[in-house]
């Protein structure tokens, strides 16, 4: 396989990349969630509060799946984040993953039409690289003989991206450790998908959407199990589709993760009680 058809295999995997994820468009590190938060899903049963100062905790409760709209937002005095979701209804944050923020949505038409201008011009430019390295690829396999043929393929296989693995992984224990704050992405705090885009964005420059939601789906799916997984792996818990939760795998069936506000960044071991439903190989 000639570098010219390896080039124009590239351009047509991202610029299918680049359409695929258009609407995924990841926010810079940043200690809070930019943009007013929109909506919300509960990921347990959430006791709902008359109020964030000192309130009232009612009978009702939020069932965990639930999604809803943000009224509002505020921080108590123990440093804890409220959300309002209705007329003196409130529920503890740490129930809750973003789903989207006003910023988010207010960019992603114009990030859908960008994203698809540019992966329209980019599938164009590769098409032609293409049909130009499939003639020259025919060209010269003609010229070769048997044992060259062999020689060449094997050459060209791939040779793995262990190097960054090893940086995504070294990365991610260095933030063993720091403060699990709800809609964090680093770098001095995280929750638990920024976490993973923070991790992977300045380990290896990789683009890695926001939430667990859109993450699940990015990658390829991997076989939940020790002799599978490869460090750099995602972990994910709860719904496939709609996990809770994910953490970094970084080998010897150990992870990394923000786990909650009292642990924050920790570094665990996998448990048949507490064991992933999904995993995806981003690397």
């Amino acid at each position: 396989m000639s570098n010219k058809w390896k080039k124009a295999v590239s351009a047509l995997t991202l610029a299918a990349a680049a359409f695929s994820f258009a609407v995924a468009a990841p926010q810079e590190a940043s200690a809070q969630v930019k943009g007013h938060l929109s909506k919300v899903q509960v990921i347990k049963k959430a006791p709902v509060y008359t109020n964030y100062k000192k309130g009232k905790k009612t009978h009702k409760y939020l069932k965990k799946g639930s999604v809803k709209k943000v009224k509002a937002t505020a921080t108590d005095t123990k440093k804890k984040v409220w959300i309002k979701v209705g007329t003196k209804k409130w529920i503890a944050s740490k129930y809750t993953v973003v789903i989207t923020t006003t910023a988010q949505r207010k960019a992603k038409s114009s990030s859908i039409t960008k994203a698809a201008n540019q992966a329209a011009k980019a599938a164009n430019k590769a098409t032609q690289a293409a049909n130009k390295a499939a003639q020259a690829a025919k060209q010269a396999t003609a010229a070769l003989t048997t044992n060259q043929v062999n020689q060449a393929a094997s050459s060209q296989a791939p040779a793995g991206s262990s190097w960054q693995q090893s940086r995504v992984v070294s990365l991610a224990k260095a933030q063993v450790g720091k403060a699990y704050v709800w809609g964090a992405t680093g770098p001095s705090s995280f929750d638990c998908s920024g976490l993973v885009q923070w991790v992977y964005k300045n380990a290896v420059g990789k683009t890695v959407s926001r939430t667990t939601y859109t993450q699940v789906y990015e990658g390829v799916n991997v076989t939940v199990s020790t002799s599978s997984l490869q460090p750099g792996d995602l972990l994910f818990w709860g719904n496939a589709a709609a996990p809770y939760h994910v953490a970094i795998y970084v080998g010897n069936g150990q992870y990394v993760s923000a786990a909650d506000e009292q642990q924050g960044v920790i570094l665990a071991t996998l448990s048949s009680y507490y064991w992933p439903t999904v995993a995806r190989r981003l690397l």
